[in-house]
């Protein structure tokens, strides 16, 4: 089985308690994106929210979310627990889970903003046990009730490329040394598991190598584009500003 297909499950099976469980001002919705800020744009697996934030677009909502659900891949799990985290404390969001699939049997970790508006771990929720939650709503947390489905992990995908003609270049885009906005970022790579805006930086998650730097390059003149890890290896690619006017406007 697939990454995607994994994950799909993983989402679905979640899907049916949270909704149960949201009240009657709050929605839920898989895949969309929460606009926090012009430049700031984070996309969850799965996320809860008050009904007034709704944008009217179905890959969209509003400012920061009641709970952000995520689940962890080989590409996506030190950005979850790290610097994905740190944004969403920073924006505001209430309560933030990460399901992590290290092995055969996940593991789910709650973390809500304490007084000091910084996150603390409520609860780590290991296969076998239960939580009871109060926010955003009540619930009991059971991952071997909720993941019953749970299909064989697959195995590592490696060597995923983003075609050239996926992004958007030129003129579209805003000048190599400013931050890049939601609205003039709008065709996203084909090739990435997952793809956000971090502080006007795009950031892409797979499994890139030296081949992927090259075609970011040409996609984004003049920007710097990071590997945030060994190339080939699952990750992130980073895009950011950079220090001066790109080759073709010099």
């Amino acid at each position: 089985m697939t990454h995607t297909l994994l994950h799909q499950v993983l989402v679905s099976d979640l899907v049916v308690p949270i909704g149960i469980a949201e009240t009657p001002e709050q929605a839920s919705r898989t895949g969309a994106g929460a606009r926090l800020a012009d430049t700031t744009w984070l996309r969850s697996d799965l996320m809860v929210f008050t009904r007034g934030q709704d944008s009217g677009d179905p890959a969209s909502i509003e400012g920061a979310p009641l709970l952000a659900v995520e689940i962890t891949s080989d590409a996506s799990r030190e950005v979850d627990l790290g610097a994905k985290k740190d944004l969403y404390e920073r924006y505001g969001v209430p309560s933030y889970w990460v399901v992590d699939l290290k092995g055969d049997e996940p593991e789910m970790q709650v973390f809500e903003l304490s007084d000091d508006g910084r996150y603390a771990e409520e609860a780590r929720v290991t296969w076998g046990r239960t939580c009871t939650l109060t926010r955003p709503f009540p619930i009991e947390l059971a991952p071997d009730q909720i993941f019953d489905r749970l299909p064989r992990p697959p195995a590592n995908r490696r060597g995923t490329h983003v075609p050239a003609h996926a992004h958007r270049t030129g003129p579209d885009l805003p000048h190599c040394e400013e931050p890049i906005l939601i609205d003039s970022f709008g065709r996203w790579p084909t090739g990435a598991e997952k793809v956000e805006l971090w502080d006007g930086c795009p950031v892409f998650y797979g499994a890139w190598d030296e081949r992927d730097v090259a075609i970011a390059e040409r996609a984004y003149p003049g920007r710097v584009v990071r590997l945030d890890q060994p190339p080939g290896e699952p990750g992130t690619l980073t895009v950011l500003p950079g220090p001066g006017v790109p080759a073709d406007d010099a």
